[in-house]
C-alpha cells in the first residue's frame, strides 16, 4: 500500500472515533487554565508506549507469507520519552518496531521481516483530545528465521501518526492511534508499514 493511500485508510478508520468525540472538543476540562480546554501539561515529562496491527509493503507490492495457511498481519510496537514544550507541543525520542511473518515451517522454523527505527519526533495537539505526530530518524531492516538473523540494510526513517485520546486527563491518556512509517534504504528501496492500535501516555 502506497504512503498516500495508507494515510487515507488510517483517516477513514479513525473517522468514527473522531465523530463520536465531536461533542467533547468544545467542553473545557475541569481545572484547565489553558484557553480552548487544553490540559496544562507544559514543562512535564511525557512517556508512553503502544501497539497495533496492520500491513507492510515494499517497492514490489504487499509483503506476504506464501507458505502460510492464514492471512498474516504486521505487528507494531512503539515507545517514546520526552517533554512538553507547552500545553500543545511535545518533543521526544521515538522507537518503533514493525514485524511480519514472511515464511512458515522452513528449515529453521518461521521467518519474520522486522523493521526497527529510532527517531526524533514532535507531537502537536490540534484539539484537546486530537493530536498529530511526525518523526525522522534511522531504520534497520532484518530477516530472522529464529536461528539466523540477516541484516537487509539500514537507512532513513520517516513516520507520521494521528491519535484520539479516548480517556484524557492532565497526567494520563489512553488513545486510539494510526501510524505509518517508511524505511528508506539503499538503491531507492522502501519498506512502508501502516497500523491501527492503542497507546498509553503519562505526563
Amino acid at each position: 500500500m502506497k504512503p498516500i493511500k495508507s494515510f487515507l485508510v488510517l483517516a477513514i478508520l479513525l473517522a468514527p472515533a473522531l465523530a463520536s468525540a465531536q461533542g467533547y472538543y468544545g467542553r473545557p476540562y475541569a481545572g484547565s487554565t489553558v484557553p480552548g480546554g487544553f490540559h496544562n501539561r507544559a514543562g512535564r515529562l511525557i512517556f508512553g508506549f503502544g501497539g497495533g496491527l496492520g500491513g507492510m509493503h515494499d517497492d514490489q507490492g504487499d509483503i506476504t507469507c506464501p507458505s502460510c495457511d492464514f492471512n498474516v498481519l504486521a505487528f507494531e510496537g512503539d515507545l517514546h520519552i520526552g517533554g512538553m514544550v507547552n500545553p500543545r507541543l511535545g518533543l521526544m525520542f521515538e522507537g518503533q518496531v514493525n514485524a511480519q511473518q514472511i515464511g512458515s515451517q522452513g528449515p529453521n522454523g518461521d521467518t519474520f521481516l522486522t523493521q526497527t527505527a529510532g527517531m526524533f519526533a514532535a507531537q502537536f495537539w490540534v484539539l484537546p483530545i486530537l493530536w498529530i505526530k511526525g518523526g525522522v530518524g534511522f531504520a534497520s531492516l532484518q530477516k530472522d528465521d529464529q536461528i539466523f538473523t540477516t541484516d537487509e540494510g539500514t537507512g532513513g526513517a520517516v513516520m507520521g501518526a494521528i491519535g484520539v485520546e479516548l480517556l484524557s486527563s492532565r497526567r494520563f491518556a489512553f488513545e486510539l492511534q494510526g501510524r505509518i512509517i517508511e524505511g528508506l534504504y539503499s538503491h531507492s528501496f522502501h519498506v512502508t508499514s501502516g497500523t491501527i492500535g492503542l497507546g498509553l501516555d503519562w505526563f
